[in-house]
């Protein structure tokens, strides 16, 4: 097939035409409203087996038959999924490991956006612990069956999160992630979950990329749907949601337009075997160096920091190999210094990826230099933010920029 090139004006359905998803296993969170149900739409107009996630069950049904008329296509299935409930996790991934099904495409499209302060059931702050942590344990929970979609396919699976714009407004503290000795603020709490969807991606096309899977996060663009419930009419005025009628922003997608990159990163050619972007517009964003440029034009990465042109020394990037191989995907969850730490290391490494730990004693006992990784052992929640004397935006953004 040749490489066909969409923008902003694309939609989902333009994006797929031609593509032939027939055997594909696919999972879409966050399915019963907005984007999420354009984006399974698609998928299923494709031939795909797709499986609807999300809380609300009647809500979904009506979606999915819905999706079955449009496409002609009854192989729409749904599950209730939690993403605030590890155990809601758990549970989605073990019944979806029993049916021994591969899985192809995984579309962490599901959040929560400047919401009133909350915790989840697990007692993670919820915007962080929706958007981040509850994709992050689905995800890894997932992996034999991404696995064994990569070997039945004979492609990459893919993992696309789903970010945004607003990753400019706050990096992730590691120190405090739930707030719990910073004040609240909502789009500062919103602004870090979609940096850490963001570095989510790297990681995980870092660490499961020779294993088969490769992942990118996407920004959707301005649409309007469920996801600004919690933004007062004041609010979207002042922030150009809306005008002082209630009229939507003209410049704002439609939902067809604003699932339209979340299928390309899905399906597009030119991703195959490449992974770790961020993508905008059904194309990869470009870096920019602050956040004044970013906001000006609304599109782009924003680069964490300014690195020195130099090439990095051997010793430097030795130490970033250590941070991501301590692995980055389960240091965040390290940060709360609470009780939920343990249970949430437990339902892990225990039902969801009993593998992790085995990858990193194996990369131990390879090592043979003075520069010894930590084990897990070792491995304490003061080194979630600095770990061998590279802080945590170094390595985030000098990662970044290996990829880009």
């Amino acid at each position: 097939m040749s490489e066909k090139k969409f923008d902003k004006n694309s939609t989902a359905f333009e994006v797929i035409e031609g593509h032939d998803l027939t055997g594909y296993e696919i999972i879409v969170t966050g399915a019963s409203s907005g984007i999420g149900v354009e984006t399974a739409r698609a998928f299923s107009k494709a031939g795909a087996r797709v499986v609807l996630a999300a809380r609300n069950m009647q809500l979904l049904e009506t979606v999915a038959d819905e999706i079955r008329k449009t496409t002609s296509n009854d192989k729409i299935e749904i599950e209730k999924l939690e993403l605030d409930s590890l155990k809601s996790v758990n549970e989605f991934v073990q019944r979806y490991l029993s049916k021994n099904r591969p899985l192809h495409i995984l579309v962490n499209n599901a959040g929560v956006m400047a919401s009133p302060f909350e915790l989840t059931k697990d007692g993670f702050e919820l915007q962080f612990g929706t958007n981040h942590l509850g994709h992050f344990a689905l995800t890894l929970g997932l992996i034999p069956a991404l696995k064994k979609g990569s070997s039945s396919s004979g492609k990459k699976s893919r993992v696309i999160s789903l970010s945004s714009l607003a990753h400019v407004i706050s990096d992730i503290d590691l120190d405090d992630p739930n707030f719990k000795n910073r004040s609240y603020d909502p789009w500062v709490s919103y602004g870090q979950s979609k940096t850490a969807n963001i570095l989510f991606s790297v990681a995980l096309t870092k660490l499961y990329s020779n294993e088969g899977i490769i992942s990118h996060s996407v920004m959707p663009g301005g649409i309007y749907t469920p996801l600004q419930r919690h933004m007062s009419e004041e609010e979207k005025v002042r922030l150009g949601v809306t005008d002082s009628q209630g009229n939507v922003n003209p410049s704002f997608k439609t939902v067809e337009q604003g699932a339209s990159t979340s299928v390309w990163a899905a399906v597009a050619s030119e991703l195959e075997d490449k992974g770790g972007y961020y993508l905008e517009n059904c194309q990869i964003a470009e870096l920019k160096a602050s956040r004044e440029e970013v906001m000006v034009t609304r599109t782009g990465l924003l680069k964490l920091i300014n690195l020195p042109k130099k090439k990095l020394s051997k010793n430097y990037t030795e130490k970033l190999n250590i941070y991501f191989d301590i692995n980055f995907l389960w240091l965040f969850f390290l940060l709360s210094y609470n009780n939920f730490t343990i249970a949430l290391y437990i339902v892990l490494h225990k039902s969801l990826d009993a593998q992790t730990f085995s990858y990193i004693k194996k990369k131990n006992q390879n090592k043979t230099t003075t520069d010894q990784k930590p084990t897990e052992n070792q491995l304490k929640p003061t080194q979630a933010k600095l770990i061998e004397g590279i802080s945590s935006s170094t390595a985030m953004d000098s990662l970044l920029l290996e990829i880009y």
